[in-house]
């Protein structure tokens, strides 16, 4: 289940139930996060560039189709994912 972050380079092997915030964290990813995980700050919103069916449903806290929260996406398989910032 490797998370690769487009275009820093980076990219690690998550971890059973891992977020994609957790694997960020763990790779030196840099991806804004205020709530501490919760979903409501918003600040670690991401596009998955590829590999968007091997991560959990969004939650109720994920209205933009074209987008996941970092924090609220569980990792089941290979992805890729960016954002605006990097």
């Amino acid at each position: 289940m490797r998370v690769s972050f487009s275009p820093l380079g980076n990219s690690g092997v998550a971890k059973h139930n891992e977020t994609l915030l957790d694997v960020a964290r763990r790779t030196g990813a840099p991806i804004g996060n205020a709530c501490g995980g919760i979903g409501i700050c918003n600040r670690c919103r991401v596009r998955v560039v590829e590999g968007a069916e091997n991560l959990t449903p969004p939650t109720r806290f994920e209205k933009d189709p074209e987008s996941r929260l970092a924090c609220q996406a569980v990792v089941l398989g290979d992805c890729t994912i960016t954002t605006s910032y990097w």
